[in-house]
């Protein structure tokens, strides 16, 4: 099954096979996707996936050096009429190097009926706003009913993106705890988004405390394969937490992903092809499910208000691909973008 409406509207506005839409992370951004469109759709994605509704391979991933990596991520989502590739470089001595950030990515997204390209847009700003969405759909679905504490750890773009909707996934939140090595950073998220959200953001004093008192906790900081000993340990992780990791879990001690009640992730095939290349401190489990078997109602969520919880979303093409036909509509109808002939 396609989405038949889709591609009509993409023929109504452009010649397929003959012309493609370019739109910058400023045309992207300023399309202004309703947040609650926005979980939709990452919902749906995640859901496909576990059901088997998508076409998906795992990462593929190129090393020029220990510091960087270029990732290819195809996906095919049927029933979205969505079908493309992001390409993503990661380098992380960007930013010292080149006053450069170190992560940028370009989707192409190609016709679902002919494989033709109809669209080259940026792809940083969909992946700074779907991750938190993520988080906090684990957040909805695997978090106590009690949560009132939200920590963040890590607070570059797509981690202070975490804060204005972190409402959304915890209903009770009292109270938001930051941390990042940077200080700066945490002054900046701050800044930038305490009038946005409906409860106080404080920075934590420490490292140990925001781990310890948070009922919810996220990270969003660096990976990198064969990573550093991470800093948190196992000892401060307290009963009944959710811990949901965007960056690999670069910072938690393997001990606390061991001894997790519950370990899930967004694919079982990218995790095993995620710990053949390296990226994981010491061993950890076997997935317990993924996260799109919790959404389809094919596994159960929480049962238990003391158990830990560890989410481990290492992001999906098709969380993306999900993304594109309503920014491809909005700017089709909009008249944003730029055709360019092939």
């Amino acid at each position: 099954m396609i989405d038949a409406k889709f591609n009509e509207m993409v023929r109504k506005h452009l010649n397929v096979g003959h012309e493609i839409l370019y739109l910058t992370r400023e045309e992207v951004k300023n399309l202004n996707v309703p947040t609650e469109v926005l979980f939709e759709q990452v919902k749906k994605a995640l859901a496909m996936y576990s059901t088997g509704e998508t076409l998906m391979p795992a990462k593929t991933n190129v090393f020029p050096d220990s510091s960087a990596v270029y990732i290819s991520m195809p996906g095919l989502i049927p029933g979205m009429s969505a079908a493309g590739v992001k390409w993503v470089g990661a380098f992380n001595n960007n930013m010292k190097d080149y006053n450069l950030p170190s992560l940028c990515a370009m989707i192409m997204v190609n016709d679902y009926l002919t494989g033709w390209p109809i669209c080259v847009m940026d792809g940083i700003h969909i992946m700074e706003t779907r991750t938190p969405a993520i988080a906090m759909v684990a957040a909805q679905n695997l978090a106590r009913k009690d949560s009132e504490v939200f920590g963040m750890i890590g607070l570059g773009r797509e981690g202070g993106n975490h804060l204005p909707i972190a409402h959304l996934g915890i209903p009770n939140l009292k109270k938001i705890l930051v941390w990042d090595v940077n200080e700066a950073a945490m002054d900046r998220a701050i800044a930038n988004f305490q009038d946005k959200v409906p409860v106080p953001i404080e920075k934590a004093p420490s490292l140990e405390y925001i781990v310890r008192n948070s009922d919810v906790l996220a990270s969003c900081t660096f990976f990198t394969n064969n990573p550093p000993k991470p800093p948190i340990q196992d000892e401060w992780v307290p009963k009944g937490q959710t811990i949901i990791v965007t960056d690999l879990h670069t910072q938690f001690d393997p001990a606390i992903i061991n001894r997790a009640d519950m370990y899930i992730v967004d694919s079982r095939a990218q995790q095993e092809h995620l710990v053949e290349d390296g990226y994981f401190y010491g061993p950890i489990p076997e997935p317990t499910c993924e996260l799109g078997e919790i959404l389809a109602g094919k596994m159960p969520a929480r049962t238990s208000d003391d158990q830990i919880i560890v989410v481990n979303p290492s992001g999906m093409v098709v969380d993306d691909l999900a993304v594109t036909p309503v920014v491809i509509e909005m700017a089709l109808e909009k008249g944003v973008g730029t055709k360019l002939p092939l």
